[in-house]
């Protein structure tokens, strides 16, 4: 059984770009996915048809120049040339089976009104509902805004923090503001995990950790053993809390905590000759059985549509397949390819900032256990990799 320096437990852009650092650094590094592939939310299933691979987003769908860290990775893994931009198509709402635009559903002068708040409010202390209905008024914030905050995390966001919902992040001026990449964000997951010195196994899923001689042994479902002296966790907050159940109880109480949802998502291509609904980034339908469907009309294709449906948990399938075909306007047999996936995402709420600081103090000293994931910093794809590296650097400082 051979020895690591680390072992990195979860093969999503947290763990990737956890592993990526510790590599970096000259670590003998392991990371486990117990999928077939790695990637997590960066998702991109690929249709092979008509001579070409059409790839659509299942989970995370699009990266902005904020993203320092990661750009700084992608760079790294020799990545950056598969940039490309996104087109410019709208975020659009869906009312009564019409196409609005999310300005003329809007009641402008309510929004004159409140719009002077924004000088004037702090996020710090404010949920999601009660900042931005001051800032946007209550009626536009209920009938319009709220669905497409909602539609961001695939659940109901009115007790979220509002100072994690949006955040600042240090951006890069020489990149793209609006961007994704050639072969989509699941490119850039397959990227990290070709890294020398990084060794990455799928179909791995971790059942048991126990702590011997200062060093972890963690053994699989499949009964294979791998042995390391830091352990490093980037999954749901419930799986890592069970796994460190007999290792660490106070810190796996703790991940034990918080709460998360399931995104129940389907993913279908069309030929663009079936529809003849115009070009769109989103379609968000406010009190639907779906958060929002998320076009590939941002990366034109000449032969294909695909759209991610990101469904309410517990449907039946009937249900959610006459909404989709509702939505396009096209009958099952038009749909040339179904694709599905289930993605957990945290479920924040107003007593994280106090969470976090506990985590953390949890954590000094233990520079043999890092913990990284979407639900420390916040959801987005560049909080992932503040906090890996975060933990990385608090282990070698």
């Amino acid at each position: 059984m051979k020895e690591h320096d680390v072992v990195v437990v979860g093969g999503g852009i947290s763990g990737l770009s956890l592993a990526w650092y510790c590599a970096k650094a000259g670590m003998k590094t392991v990371l486990l996915e117990k999928s077939g592939e790695v990637g997590g939310s960066f998702a991109s299933p690929k249709y092979a048809s008509s001579g070409k691979n059409f790839w659509l987003e299942l989970g995370a769908h699009t990266c902005y120049s904020s993203y320092q860290n990661l750009l700084d990775i992608v760079a790294d893994c020799g990545v950056s040339d598969t940039i490309i931009p996104r087109a410019k198509v709208p975020f659009s709402l869906m009312i009564d089976g019409q196409i609005k635009s999310l300005v003329s559903q809007l009641s402008i002068p309510e929004l004159l009104m409140s719009a002077p708040n924004f000088f004037k409010l702090k996020k710090t202390g404010q949920s999601v509902k009660s900042y931005y209905s001051k800032i946007v008024g209550e009626k536009n914030y209920r009938d319009v805004l709220s669905h497409f905050f909602n539609a961001v995390p695939s659940q109901p966001t009115d007790d979220f923090p509002a100072d994690m919902m949006f955040k600042s992040r240090e951006k890069r001026k020489d990149v793209l503001k609006n961007y994704t990449f050639r072969d989509g964000l699941q490119s850039v997951a397959f990227a990290i995990a070709a890294k020398q010195g990084l060794s990455v196994f799928t179909g791995m899923e971790v059942r048991q950790v126990r702590l011997e001689n200062g060093r972890y042994l963690l053994r699989t479902a499949d009964g294979d053993e791998f042995i390391a002296s830091k352990l490093a966790l980037a999954m749901p907050s419930a799986i890592s809390s069970e796994l460190l159940r007999d290792v660490n109880p106070d810190v796996a109480n703790h991940l034990g905590q918080l709460k998360a949802a399931t995104v129940d998502s389907v993913g279908v291509i069309v030929r663009k000759e079936q529809m003849n609904l115009k070009p769109v980034a989103a379609l968000i339908s406010p009190g639907d059985v779906f958060f929002s469907a998320v076009s590939r009309d941002t990366v034109p294709d000449d032969t294909f549509r695909g759209f991610a449906f990101h469904f309410r948990p517990g449907l039946d399938e009937k249900t959610k397949r006459d909404r989709i075909t509702a939505v396009l306007g096209v009958g099952m047999s038009k749909i040339e390819h179904t694709v599905t996936r289930v993605n957990t995402v945290p479920s924040l709420r107003m007593n994280h900032a106090q969470w976090l600081e506990k985590t953390n103090t949890l954590l000094q000293g233990k520079k043999n256990l890092l913990l990284s994931g979407n639900y420390f910093g916040g959801m987005a794809i560049e909080d992932c990799v503040i906090r890996s590296k975060g933990e990385f650097e608090r282990i070698t400082e």
